[in-house]
């Protein structure tokens, strides 16, 4: 079993466009895959763990994400974590043990940037980013290496975050960046996307939004008044999404992103039709870009052997 940590990967320096490439064959590919929807148990308000799990039959590999996020940061690291294992679907035993934060971070950017570009509309100038923290950073960091065209960033004023975050990114010539005073303000923009963790209410009345915006909540959580008034609404996975407040009133508008991908449906059809993308995040983007990596990295790594049983009624007597 291969023991791959968290410098390892990084230290890999895999390029923007190639994880990017990553996620697109994800989604052109899932409905070969078997996922099953996430499970999350919660410790308190802020504590919890969730279990991930799906099988991908065509790569011969199984696997299972689980995710934790501690109520008290005891040792000084980061509160969110993750960790991966995956299985080979014939042979016996594990295949890798794994760091799953630098994939789940990498992999949640580039999946906003992948919707962001999918489903803005055409002539899309400006670009709302709330909430600063590393989620954010990733998605701009993707969104930018794709992006051919000037685009304004909106940020909110909050301390010194809005500064800070615009120092990694002045330096792209594509990149404008303005700083707002509110949330209406910076909900003015073409494409809209949220970082922030939690939101216990709407961060906006629905008419704050304007024509031909794409909102692409990370954390899904902030913009439940838009479930009821949207034009259409994408969604990752059916099964994620089903006990949503407004899933009854707003599944008929409903599509999947893979649906997209594959030409099954239509995306954006007009410059007015404003545009919901829950990126929750799947499991099978973390196994795809698990297995990957593995590949990636061989046998480079430190590994440890497991026994196993070779017979059938193996109990001491």
């Amino acid at each position: 079993m291969k023991i791959i940590d968290f410098n390892t990967i990084k230290n890999l320096n895999i390029p923007l466009g190639k994880m990017y490439e990553w996620t697109s064959t994800v989604w052109k590919e899932q409905d070969e895959f078997l996922l099953a929807a996430k499970i999350s148990i919660w410790q308190e308000e802020s504590g919890r763990y969730m279990t991930m799990p799906c099988v991908l039959p065509k790569y011969n590999v199984a696997g299972v994400k689980f995710i934790s996020r501690n109520i008290d940061d005891s040792d000084g690291i980061p509160a969110r974590n993750s960790n991966i294992m995956l299985q080979s679907l014939d042979k016996h035993g594990l295949l890798a043990t794994m760091d799953g934060t630098y994939i789940t971070t990498m992999r949640t950017g580039a999946c906003a940037a992948y919707n962001a570009i999918t489903f803005a509309r055409k002539n899309a100038k400006t670009l709302a980013i709330y909430g600063l923290g590393l989620t954010a950073r990733t998605f701009l960091l993707f969104y930018a290496d794709k992006l051919t065209h000037p685009m304004t960033i909106r940020v909110m004023k909050y301390k010194n975050q809005a500064e800070e975050f615009i120092s990694e990114f002045k330096h792209d010539p594509n990149l404008k960046f303005e700083i707002c005073t509110s949330l209406e303000e910076m909900f003015k923009s073409d494409i809209i996307v949220s970082c922030v963790s939690f939101a216990h209410k709407e961060l906006a009345p629905v008419e704050t939004y304007p024509k031909g915006c794409t909102i692409i909540p990370v954390h899904t959580s902030g913009f439940q008044n838009c479930d009821l008034e949207f034009e259409k609404i994408f969604v990752d996975d059916i099964d994620h999404v089903k006990k949503y407040r407004y899933y009854e009133q707003f599944k008929d508008r409903m599509a999947r992103i893979t649906d997209v991908a594959n030409g099954r449906v239509a995306g954006r059809e007009n410059e007015d039709e404003r545009i919901l993308v829950y990126n929750g995040g799947i499991a099978l983007t973390d196994m795809y870009w698990a297995l990957q990596i593995v590949n990636l990295i061989g046998e480079n790594c430190p590994q440890i052997p497991m026994t196993y049983p070779i017979e059938r009624f193996w109990i001491n007597k």
